[in-house]
């Protein structure tokens, strides 16, 4: 198998992986939908041809062929950009207006004029507030100039307010359930990612950030540098003050630590009283002794340190995926910290350097032709 044939089968795999899974996304799904209930009106007109104003059936045919092309277009794409929904939106807005204006009898004509809601409503459960805002103000001014034509003295008003009611309500509802929606999603992702104690990374929350470090460290040929650090003596501190005390302990720590720790390192709190710092070389060399000397400071305990150093290696045909990695750099560490530890605590010892193989998290379909024999 040639490496054109492997690019191509892996194309392909994708889109049928794609298409197994949620291929159409929320808005695409409602785009189609509401596309498709133009088609009953051209039915409805053959049959009943007292149901449009006279020789307008081409128009109404047009219409439905521009819907049938929006839902061909959001067939094909899966998932519609920002910029196709509002194209296809605006023109379906549009169709629905002419359609609405079309039909002779006037409770048909308000009853169409209601459907222009649906297009803002659709905008609100996905769209960017931009897209939103000029989807329903075109709506609000299409659904207000049919209401109001025909109509005479305050009814004009009345049916005026009643249109932009119905387009302005259901797109302001669904917009603050999906931001009420985002703001619960983004706090349980907060916290699932986080330390509810230090504030800190947890393992879950660090291994996006660990991915990018090991992929940066193989492209620049720089090393990775983990030190684990752990406070000294933190049972008897639990035993002889409380736990209450022990957990100002570790905040403390916590500060001292993340105040040398620079913004491309990684900082996370493995568990217990133990504390992780991840880095390039470039960043973090020297940095477990500032460390040191910060926890001396600014608390009282002392913590002991454990360096250890790796060059990483990309492997795309399968090495160690990131939680194996880390695995393997952290034991190293564990080790060197264990010798800190033995010699008298309050001190860094280091690990001898190493090499990992790594490579990232793959797909199945891509972890299967990963191990398919060369040519």
């Amino acid at each position: 198998m040639t490496t054109g044939d492997e690019a191509r089968m892996g194309r392909r795999g994708g889109r049928q992986l794609t298409a197994a899974g949620n291929y159409f996304d929320t808005r695409s799904k409602a785009v189609m939908a509401s596309a498709s209930g133009a088609l009953p009106l051209l039915v409805i007109a053959i049959l009943q041809p007292t149901f449009l104003r006279p020789g307008t059936l081409p128009l109404l045919a047009v219409i439905v062929a521009f819907t049938v092309v929006t839902v061909g277009i959001t067939l094909r794409a899966g998932r519609l950009s920002d910029r196709q929904f509002t194209v296809l939106g605006s023109g379906g807005m549009v169709g629905v207006a002419i359609s609405a204006y079309l039909i002779a009898d006037p409770s048909g004509s308000r009853a169409v004029t209601a459907m222009l809601a649906v297009v803002p409503a659709i905008a609100a459960s996905g769209s960017p507030p931009k897209v939103t805002i000029s989807l329903t103000g075109a709506a609000v001014i299409m659904a207000t100039a049919l209401s109001i034509n025909g109509s005479e003295g305050a009814v004009r008003f009345v049916a005026a307010g009643a249109a932009v009611t119905t387009v302005v309500v259901p797109a302001v509802l669904i917009a603050t359930m999906r931001s009420s929606l985002e703001s619960v999603t983004a706090r349980l992702e907060t916290l699932a990612n986080t330390d509810p104690l230090t504030g800190l990374l947890n393992r879950r929350g660090m291994l996006p950030r660990v991915s990018a470090m090991l992929a940066e460290a193989s492209e620049k040929s720089d090393a990775i540098v983990v030190s684990l650090v752990d406070v000294d003596h933190f049972k008897s501190v639990n035993d002889t003050r409380g736990h209450a005390a022990g957990d100002v302990v570790l905040t403390t720590v916590a500060e001292a630590i993340a105040a040398y720790v620079p913004e491309d390192a990684v900082v996370a709190r493995l568990g217990g009283e133990e504390f992780l710092v991840l880095g390039l070389s470039k960043s973090v060399a020297g940095l477990e002794e500032k460390v040191l000397e910060s926890v001396r400071s600014a608390c009282d305990v002392t913590v002991s340190i454990g360096v250890a150093q790796a060059n990483v290696v990309f492997d795309e045909r399968g090495g160690n995926d990131v939680e194996a990695t880390l695995d393997r750099l952290t034991y190293a560490a564990d080790r060197a910290l264990y010798a800190a530890k033995t010699a008298g605590r309050d001190r860094v010892a280091f690990a001898m350097e190493d090499v990992v193989r790594w490579s990232p998290t793959l797909t199945p379909l891509q972890r299967r032709d990963k191990t398919e024999p060369l040519p």
